[in-house]
């Protein structure tokens, strides 16, 4: 946990990275684990001071495909003993 300067404790959730679009303002997003995203969206239906400013929105990380090569496989005449 982090201690703030008012000893409050906090958790760190994840890190978020600011992405930017025209005419549709800045965005930020992260992942939260290897399966939940976290997307942070102005709130465009602000209609009063009491609505909030920003919404957060979870979702289902997409899964990246792997890169990596298979591991080689090898026949049993292969082994010198």
């Amino acid at each position: 946990m982090t201690e703030t300067k008012y000893d409050a404790p906090l958790l760190k959730l994840c890190g978020l990275w600011a992405h930017t679009t025209e005419g549709k303002g800045t965005t930020y997003s992260g992942k939260l684990s290897a399966a939940v995203r976290i997307l942070v969206m102005k709130n465009k239906f602000k209609e009063k001071d009491t609505d909030p400013d920003l919404v957060v929105f979870l979702s289902k990380a997409e899964a990246k495909p792997r890169t990596d090569a298979p591991a080689e496989t090898f026949e049993d005449k292969d082994i010198p003993f």
